[in-house]
């Protein structure tokens, strides 16, 4: 299966398991694990629930991506990962319209983790 039809497969996926009636989720944090995130404008994010298979930062006023990393063949994407740093065995999705490598200071962001098992989904609301 190539990479294209993989990232395809992945994102039918997470369309799936991030619908909601509220994109926000009415609160700073939810899902299946927690989320840190650490200090800066290309702050370090981690978590222990085990591997991901996505991360991706949006800004909350559009929930369009700036920053989204990816592993198209289940290689796993450990904690912790860098804002800007794409981890080895993941790929960096550059069809990103408003990409930022850079987080702008005093803008709302909210990271969300989708694990290997694809079952498995957290998010949390942070502003650098």
């Amino acid at each position: 299966m190539n990479l294209a039809i993989r990232l395809f497969a992945l994102f039918g996926l997470l369309a799936v398991v991030g619908c909601s009636d509220d994109p926000l989720g009415g609160e700073n944090s939810g899902g299946d694990f927690a989320i840190d995130v650490g200090t800066g404008l290309q702050p370090l994010y981690s978590w222990g629930a085990g591997a991901a298979v996505s991360v991706e930062v949006a800004r909350t006023t559009n929930l369009l991506a700036v920053w989204h990393v990816a592993s198209p063949q289940a290689q796993d994407i450990t904690s912790p990962v860098r804002h800007g740093t794409v981890p080895a065995g993941a790929v960096e999705l550059h069809d990103l319209a408003d990409a930022e490598t850079t987080l702008t200071a005093g803008v709302q962001y909210r990271i969300t983790i989708t694990l290997v098992n694809g079952a498995q989904t957290a998010f949390l609301i942070f502003t650098p």
